[in-house]
């Protein structure tokens, strides 16, 4: 049987010295590291704040100067780290505070190319903690990429002369082609296995035609379709997304018998799902469909493949899915490219090929028979 524990979301962890940390951490909430210990002057206060959800001053307290502590507390309030959507940010948070619950004490101006490298490279091994794989190269990658800011940051204080991220080597990730882009054939398997009328089937037509994120597709309803058309804010990075209303997807919500006042999409208790929530019940309605190695993040590669087999430009990719850089989108349309390039280039080569081919037996003189008498 689980323990009870004595304050909910409060756990203990020892520090990379052996030192014992309490800490409060709540899912959607930024994780607090104690300055007082339970059973304390100022624990219960604290305590008091963070189960309010009052903002508590990051690297307040008994922090060291121009420690990493002090850098991540004035790198939250900075420009830099506030840009784009909440549910970025909180990512990035948390690679920022598994850095900082190592090595907050030490100071910035320690840190040498060396030593970010021997950190990434831990980071990039592989390990179980708390009963899960955690760690490997992608994720010392995007530690890479968000320590690179913070110590930039540290830069513009004048903390440093130089980021020592920046001669740090890049961990190689296998090159794994990430999350499966459905074919046709499987987007057939599943339609027919989850007929129009039912969640799984509108959550598809979702996805395909609207090409949204999956913590967005869970937020999707009625005040998002007006006059014909979609319009929503995508979380990741806060941009504008107007699309047509395509015949597919209102054919799809029409065919519904119940959905939310809110959202389109709702669980078996009539609530919004949550973003995890629908991720796992996504992934409930693709087995069920024998689809095992499918996934919400794959249909909307799927999508944008459909986009760029049918002759949409860079720029139209772009403002279908929301996307900011050319680098995304090829990331997606790199196999349909790949294709469709081939086949031009192919096709051409053999027409001329046959044109050689026909010219030379046109040109070709008879030959003379010869006169056996």
């Amino acid at each position: 049987m689980k323990r009870k524990r004595r304050h909910p979301n409060v756990s203990s962890f020892h520090d990379r010295h052996g030192k014992l940390r309490w800490r409060w951490r709540k899912t959607g909430y930024p994780t607090h590291y104690f300055q007082s210990p339970p059973d304390t002057p100022g624990f219960k206060e604290e305590l008091a704040a963070c189960e309010a959800g009052a903002t508590i001053k990051v690297g307040s307290g008994r922090c060291v100067p121009r420690s990493v502590d002090d850098l991540i507390g004035r790198y939250y309030a900075s420009v830099n780290f506030n840009t784009g959507g909440r549910d970025d940010q909180r990512r990035r948070r948390g690679l920022l505070e598994s850095f900082r619950a190592d090595y907050g004490k030490d100071l910035v101006a320690n840190f040498r190319w060396d030593h970010i490298e021997a950190i990434l490279q831990a980071r990039a091994m592989k390990h179980e903690k708390d009963g899960r794989m955690v760690g490997g190269p992608v994720a010392a990658q995007s530690l890479r990429k968000q320590l690179r800011r913070a110590f930039a940051y540290a830069k513009k204080l004048e903390w440093i002369a130089t980021n020592p991220v920046d001669d740090a080597e890049r961990t190689k990730a296998p090159r794994t082609g990430g999350y499966h882009s459905w074919t046709e054939e499987e987007i057939s398997r599943y339609q027919a296995r989850h007929p129009l009328g039912t969640r799984a089937r509108l959550a598809l037509e979702i996805i395909l035609w609207t090409l949204q994120r999956r913590g967005d597709v869970r937020l999707f309803g009625p005040e998002h379709m007006k006059s014909g058309q979609v319009r929503f804010k995508a979380s990741k990075n806060s941009k504008d997304v107007w699309l047509p209303a395509s015949p597919q997807l209102v054919e799809a919500i029409d065919a519904m018998q119940r959905v939310g006042l809110k959202t389109f999409l709702v669980t078996d208790f009539g609530k919004p799902f949550s973003k995890a929530g629908f991720g796992n019940k996504m992934r409930e309605w693709c087995d069920e469909a024998g689809l095992p190695h499918c996934s919400a993040h794959g249909l909307r590669k799927a999508a944008a493949r459909r986009g760029a087999e049918a002759g949409s430009s860079q720029q139209e990719l772009k403002a279908m899915g929301g996307w900011s850089g050319d680098q995304e989108v090829a990331t997606y349309t790199a196999a349909a490219d790949q294709q469709r390039l081939a086949a031009t280039g192919l096709n051409r080569v053999s027409a001329l090929d046959l044109a050689n081919r026909g010219n030379k037996l046109a040109n070709r003189s008879p030959q003379p028979t010869e006169n056996k008498d």
